[in-house]
C-alpha cells in the first residue's frame, strides 16, 4: 500500500479577505472519467450559511475546477446547513445523499455543548442525470429518529439492485433520544420512491455506546460488511471501531465484533473475494494521529489484517477533548473515504483543518 499523490479540492484561495470553509467531501468517478467531488461550503464549521457544492477534475484528480453550488436555497425557509455523499449509479444517474439541519435561530451553533444534543435534521437525496451539472430537488426521507438522525455516508447501490446506506440516531438539542443509539440500514428496493430502517445493523448490550459515521462495503460473495466509530457516550470511554456482517443480504446482522482500532470515522471498501481497504482516522488517546489504511481479510469472519500504512499526518497538533459536544467543535481531521478508479488505483477523500482553515484533499493510494 503507498500513498502516490495529494491534491486539494477545495481551500480558501483568498482566506485574509472572506471566511470559506470546506469539508465532508465524497468522490465518484463518472463513465468518461472525470471526478465529481462534493464538499460543504461556508464561513465556518457549524455557519448557517454551510451548503453543498460540487467541484470536478478532468485531470483524473489532479486538479478541480472552481466548486458551483447544488441546490437552490434563496426561498428555503427555514434556512437548512446540507451536507451530502455522491454514488455513481448503475443507469448513470448520480445520487447525493445526505442530512441537513434546520436553522431556525441563526444564532445557535448545530451542537448543544451543555448537553451533547443537536438541531433537528433531516436526511434527503438528490438525482442528477447531467454528470453532477444540475440537481433533482431534495427529498426529505422519514426515519425512526424523527428529525434527530445522522446520514453521513453515501448511498450504496448493492447486487440486486437495491439502495442502501448505514444511519444513526441524535440526542436532540436537549440532550433526549427517540431511540437508543442503535445502527440501522436505511434501504430502498424501488430506486429510491419509498424507504424503510426496519433493519438494525449494528447494536450494542450497552446503550450508551455510539454508532457514528458508519460506512458500508458489499464483498463478491454478498456479504455486507458496515464499520462504525464507537465510544461510551455516558462514560467518555473511546473503543476500537466495530464491524457487523451480514450473510442474507441485509435481513439481519452479526453482533459488533472489535478491529482493535481504536479509531473515529472510519470507511471500508471491497478489493475482490473476500479483501477489504479499511480507512481509519485515528485523532484522539493515540501517539501518532492520522489517517491509516489496512488491508483486511475477513475470509474467516475475523478482522485479519494483512498490510497497513500511515496514508496522511496532520501538520499541526490535534486539540484532545473527551466530551463528545467538544469533540465536533475541535475535530481537525476526518471521513475518510476511498473508491477504485477504472485504471485500478484508488483515490481517497478527506478534510483537514490547517492553520484554522478547513480544506478538502483527495490521495492517489496504490495496493
Amino acid at each position: 500500500m503507498k500513498l502516490i499523490s495529494t491534491s486539494v479540492i477545495y481551500e480558501n484561495p483568498l482566506p485574509i479577505l472572506k471566511s470559506i470553509q470546506s469539508a465532508f467531501p465524497s468522490i465518484c468517478e463518472l463513465d468518461d472519467g472525470e471526478i465529481l467531488a462534493s464538499h460543504q461550503l461556508g464561513e465556518a464549521f457549524e455557519s448557517v450559511d454551510k451548503t453543498s457544492y460540487v467541484s470536478r477534475s478532468v485531470d483524473g484528480g489532479k486538479t478541480f475546477l472552481p466548486p458551483k453550488q447544488m441546490f437552490n436555497k434563496k426561498r428555503e425557509r427555514p434556512i437548512r446547513s446540507d451536507c451530502c455523499k455522491l454514488t455513481k449509479l448503475k443507469n448513470g444517474n448520480v445520487m447525493a445523499l445526505g442530512y441537513q439541519f434546520l436553522r431556525k435561530d441563526k444564532n445557535l451553533p448545530i451542537g448543544n455543548g451543555e448537553t451533547g444534543g443537536l438541531l433537528d435534521d433531516e436526511v434527503f437525496f438528490s438525482v442528477s442525470k447531467d454528470n453532477g451539472n444540475t440537481w433533482s430537488k431534495r427529498k426529505v426521507i422519514k426515519c425512526a429518529w424523527g428529525p434527530h438522525v445522522e446520514a453521513s455516508a453515501p448511498i450504496y447501490e448493492l447486487a440486486d439492485g437495491s439502495l442502501a446506506t448505514p444511519i444513526t440516531g441524535f440526542a436532540d438539542w436537549n440532550g433526549n433520544k427517540t431511540l437508543p443509539a442503535d445502527g440501522r440500514l436505511l434501504r430502498s428496493f424501488d430506486n429510491g420512491r419509498t424507504f424503510n430502517d426496519d433493519v438494525i445493523c449494528m447494536e450494542f448490550e450497552d446503550k450508551n455506546i455510539s454508532c457514528f459515521e458508519q460506512r458500508m462495503c458489499q464483498l463478491d460473495n454478498g456479504d455486507l460488511v458496515v464499520i462504525g466509530w464507537n465510544e461510551n457516550l455516558k462514560t467518555g470511554e473511546l473503543l476500537c471501531n466495530h464491524y457487523t456482517i451480514s450473510k442474507d443480504n441485509g435481513k439481519t446482522f452479526s453482533k459488533p465484533e472489535s478491529t482493535g482500532i481504536k479509531g473515529q470515522a472510519s470507511s471500508v471498501l471491497a478489493l475482490g473475494g473476500n479483501k477489504i481497504l479499511a480507512l481509519h482516522c485515528l485523532r484522539r488517546d493515540c501517539e501518532n494521529p492520522g489517517i491509516y489504511g489496512y488491508i483486511v481479510d475477513l475470509s474467516e469472519g475475523k478482522w485479519n489484517i494483512k498490510e497497513s500504512a500511515l496514508l496522511w499526518a496532520p501538520n499541526v497538533p490535534v486539540l484532545k477533548d473527551k466530551n463528545m459536544a467538544g469533540v465536533f467543535a475541535f475535530l481537525k481531521f476526518g471521513q475518510p473515504t476511498a473508491i477504485k478508479l477504472k485504471d485500478g488505483r484508488f483515490l481517497m477523500s478527506f478534510w483537514a483543518c490547517e492553520n484554522g482553515q478547513y480544506k478538502t484533499y483527495c490521495s492517489k493510494i496504490e495496493l
